[in-house]
């Protein structure tokens, strides 16, 4: 054999191995991937863990995030304190930065106390050391949007004489009449008996079913406040299921829980608590303004009508009225309600964890998350 002919059979088999080891690597490289996605779609399966039992008694978060310690982490994080420009979740005393606001108040509780809201973390304790309830007498109401109320409210309930036990499901017919019961005992009871009852801020409980994890209302106030709404005459385009409602029958009263949507239901949690309110007759009972409709001047409208203000102010004796916290009824009115866009949507965005897409529990500035 020639030399040359040496040259192109060492040639053809140098080619020759090189297109094997080339196969190999892409062989192996291919199951490799393979594999990962496969691992990946195995861990995206397992969203959630069988570690306790939950039930309608569990209130307790760390219990629940047992379960769920994806959404239990990122809900501890609401002990987190950033300020940003429409005032985050830094405790600034507002009465300092804007010392007017003392003059505005004048005879009401604001004008003692007045500081941003930090995060859920902070909402019970917060309540319980602000001024203006240590040095003012408040109701028991103030409860209904600061702790974990449902299984106080359904205990107090049964006590008073609902029927069945606190471990029915929330919203069978029992565990309904066990949670309107002790709203309107709890409601009635001054603030400091009243808190003794509960022990928790906003819990997994509040929002969802231990069973089915389906997020749900719990706030006896917000039941009842949007049921008045569907029974106005003001058009709520967002809310789409309040005007299929409204097309039906109406043989029966209006329910989120059995009524709105998902994507609905991702406001009305929030629309449990982050509204205006006010304290209606000797019972306290808190009360959502809604009967005329959402936009200020329905409201103030429906405060005329029934004779209510806030506070009669210490300087020039008029009946004055101070919005609370109407954070649903402001998305009510805008562009991201009219879009379909919920309050979770922004403000608890959907975070990925490895190959797992969670909803975060960080509550907290849209802002903050770009």
């Amino acid at each position: 054999m020639t030399e040359p002919s040496n040259r192109r059979t060492r040639r053809g088999w140098a080619v020759y191995m090189l297109v094997l080891v080339a196969l190999g690597a892409g062989t192996v490289a291919a199951l490799a991937l393979y594999q990962n996605i496969s691992l990946r779609k195995r861990e995206a399966l397992q969203t959630a863990f069988t570690i306790t039992n939950l039930d309608e008694t569990v209130e307790d978060p760390a219990e629940w995030g047992k379960n769920f310690p994806r959404q239990f982490d990122s809900y501890q994080r609401t002990v987190d304190v950033e300020r940003t420009r429409h005032g985050g979740s830094e405790a600034f005393q507002r009465l300092d930065e804007n010392p007017r606001l003392r003059t505005i108040f004048d005879g009401y509780a604001f004008a003692i106390d007045y500081r941003e809201e930090r995060g859920h973390a902070y909402m019970l304790a917060d309540q319980r050391e602000t001024e203006r309830v240590t040095q003012r007498k408040q109701p028991g109401a103030c409860l209904h949007c600061h702790a974990s109320v449902v299984n106080a409210y359904r205990a107090v309930g049964v006590a008073a004489g609902a029927p069945g036990s606190v471990s029915e499901p929330l919203l069978s017919a029992s565990g309904r009449a066990q949670l309107f019961k002790g709203f309107e005992e709890l409601c009635a009871k001054p603030y400091e008996e009243a808190t003794q009852h509960v022990e928790h801020p906003v819990s997994c409980i509040d929002c969802h079913d231990p069973k089915t994890l389906a997020l749900r209302v719990t706030r006896p106030g917000f039941m009842e406040g949007v049921a008045v709404l569907a029974a106005s005459d003001d058009p709520v385009p967002h809310l789409p299921s309040i005007e299929r409602w409204r097309a039906g029958d109406r043989s029966r009263p209006y329910d989120p829980n059995r009524d709105a949507s998902r994507q609905e239901m991702r406001s009305m949690a929030c629309g449990q608590c982050h509204v205006e309110y006010y304290f209606k007759g000797e019972g306290k009972r808190l009360t959502y303004p809604w009967h005329k409709g959402l936009k200020v001047e329905q409201i103030e409208a429906y405060y005329d009508e029934v004779g209510f203000s806030d506070w009669t102010h210490a300087q020039s004796g008029a009946k004055v009225l101070k919005a609370q916290h109407p954070e649903f009824e402001t998305w009510s009115q805008g562009i991201h309600a009219r879009s379909g866009v919920s309050c979770a949507d922004c403000h608890m965005p959907y975070v990925r964890e490895g190959a797992i897409k969670v909803s975060s529990h960080h509550v907290r500035s849209p802002l903050l998350n770009v």
